[in-house]
This record gives structure tokens, sequence and C-alpha cells, in this order.
């Protein structure tokens, strides 16, 4: 016969109420939530969410639905929110969509299928019906990372136009004057306004004609090529590398044509790089609070569900 929560009352001696609360993510002392947790090791409780679920039409559950699942920053953002949600008691379900808008719409519907409570998402259509399907079913939606045109949905971002504006008046201050930029697909939020804080900052200094742009794919090996393409034709003064994954890359090429980034060209990359100082010590990173990008979004996304209205949050990545 299944354990129940009047077992678990027997078992700890305390009462059904303060079991319940543990399990919702209540405010529990913590030597009775010692007793509970020794209780469910030693009974084997398994709480039943499906048949809660029917009776408080809650599940618990947030969909989370993201680009790419192996990218560094996806992942950062996928642990630091679960830690926020299970702390409140709630779970995820993830779901990788690939950068493809098709797949992003069946995996929508998918964890509406699921009856999730609400979804964070890096959206792939940022335009006025971004996560139409879930609006339209009255599910609250946090937008991590990109912005929307769509007023029913939070946003938490980073000031990425600002954030890039800065890293590449640092190059200039520098004394670099050619200063080539890898960027992402400028369709893209955050490459778009990455890009353009990169040009206003060339244009503010008097180097327009020195504007020098080349797509990556946001992997390494984009990153890869992109710089193997750039510095076949010549070495700028200065590289600055939008992205993670394009940055690594980017480098691994400079090395392999012989450049040292950080030493033979100044090198502004994206987020912790610490394993490649060792080799490139005088590389320059923008770093992204991602972490409490995760942290925010979990307490966003509990915000709506508790009946709060949409927001946007931008938070302050700095230079190291």
């Amino acid at each position: 016969m299944a354990v129940t929560i009047k077992d678990l009352a027997r078992e700890t001696g305390l009462t059904p109420a303060t079991i319940s609360a543990y399990f919702n993510g209540g405010n529990v002392r913590a030597y009775n939530k010692e007793k509970i947790e020794n209780a469910i090791e030693k009974t084997g409780y398994i709480r039943n969410d499906f048949a809660r679920g029917l009776r408080t039409h809650k599940s618990r559950t947030i969909g989370v639905l993201l680009p790419e699942i192996v990218n560094k920053f996806s992942t950062s953002i996928i642990s630091e929110t679960e830690e926020c949600l299970r702390k409140r008691g709630y779970g995820m379900i993830v779901c990788d969509y690939r950068s493809d808008a098709k797949r992003e719409r069946e995996a929508m519907r998918f964890l509406l299928s699921k009856m999730v409570d609400g979804l964070i998402v890096i959206a792939h259509d940022t335009g006025p019906g971004a996560c139409r399907a879930a609006t339209q079913n009255d599910v609250p939606v946090v937008a991590v990372d990109r912005m929307t045109d769509n007023p029913k949905l939070s946003h938490v971002v980073i000031n990425n136009y600002d954030i890039s504006k800065k890293a590449v008046n640092s190059l200039i201050s520098r004394g670099n004057k050619d200063i080539a930029v890898i960027c992402g697909d400028l369709s893209v939020y955050t490459a778009a306004k990455r890009f353009a804080g990169y040009c206003d900052a060339m244009k503010e200094a008097g180097l327009t004609d020195n504007i020098s742009y080349i797509n990556g794919d946001l992997s390494v090996k984009g990153g890869y090529d992109a710089a193997k393409t750039l510095l076949g034709k010549r070495v700028p003064q200065a590289l600055f590398v939008t992205t993670y994954e394009m940055s690594i890359g980017a480098a691994m090429a400079a090395k392999d044509m012989g450049v040292l980034a950080g030493s033979d060209m100044d090198f502004m990359g994206f987020d912790a790089m610490d394993y490649l100082k060792p080799f490139c010590p005088g590389i320059m990173t923008v770093i992204q609070p991602v972490e409490e990008l995760g942290r925010v979004a979990a307490e966003t996304i509990i915000s709506m569900i508790d009946g709060g209205p949409a927001r946007n949050i931008v938070l302050n990545a700095n230079i190291r």
C-alpha cells in the first residue's frame, strides 16, 4: 500500500499540515525538515503530484525552453533556476528547440500539455506573438536573455548595448583603432544589441570606416571558423567576440594561426574564460551575471504565478 502524508505524520510526530507545508515550500523549522526527510527516506514516500494537480489545478512544475541546451550560458541558467525553484517546491521540464522556430512552437505546446504552471524561455520568436500559445492560455512566461515585443511577458536581460559599447571603448582607450567584432545572427536580440553597442562606440570615436564585422553561429566551431577567416585576411589591433563559445573558438583559431590573443592582438571575449588565461594572459572578458539571471527568472515566474504583474528587469554585466 502506498505511503501517505498521514503515515509521514505518524513517523515524525508532526502534523499533516506541517508535512504539507514542507512539500509546498512553506516555512518549516530545520529540525522538522530533517525529521520529514528522514521519514521519506525510511518509508519510500513518493508524492502523487498528478493527483494533487487535479485537485489544485497546479502542477508545481515550470517549463524551461532553450535554443541550445549544450550552450554553457543555457546550462548555467538551468542550474541556478533549478536550485531556486526547488527551494520553493517546484520542479522543471526542460526542452531544447535547437534554435528552430517550428521546434520551438512544438516544444511549447508539449510543455503546455503537461500543465506547467509557468514558462521560462530564451525565445526564438521575439515579435508580438512571442509565446502566444502560453499567454492565450493564461500561463505566465518569463523571457530570459532576449526582449520580445509581447507586453504580457516578463523579461530578464542584461545591459547588452551598454556593456558592449563599454567593452569597445575599453579597447579604444588602449590605443586600438582597428577593432573587429565576431557576432551572432543579427536577427537575434542579443546579437543585434551587442553589435549596435560596438558600432556606436566606433562611430563616436571617429572610427566608422574601421567597423569590421564577421558572423559566427554561436558555437565554438563558429567562433573558430569566423576568426580563421578574419585572421587569414589580416590581424586587427583588437578583436571583440560577443558570446562565450565563440570567444573560446576565436582564441583557439588565433593560437593555431600564430597570433596570441591578448598579446599580439587585444582580445575582449564574453564570460569567464579562466582556463584560457594561462595561455592568453592578456585577454579581457565581459562577465554576465548568469547566476543572477537564473535566480531572478525563477523569482519572477513564481511572482507571476502568484498573481504578480509582468515586468522587465535589466541586470548589469561587467568587464574583467
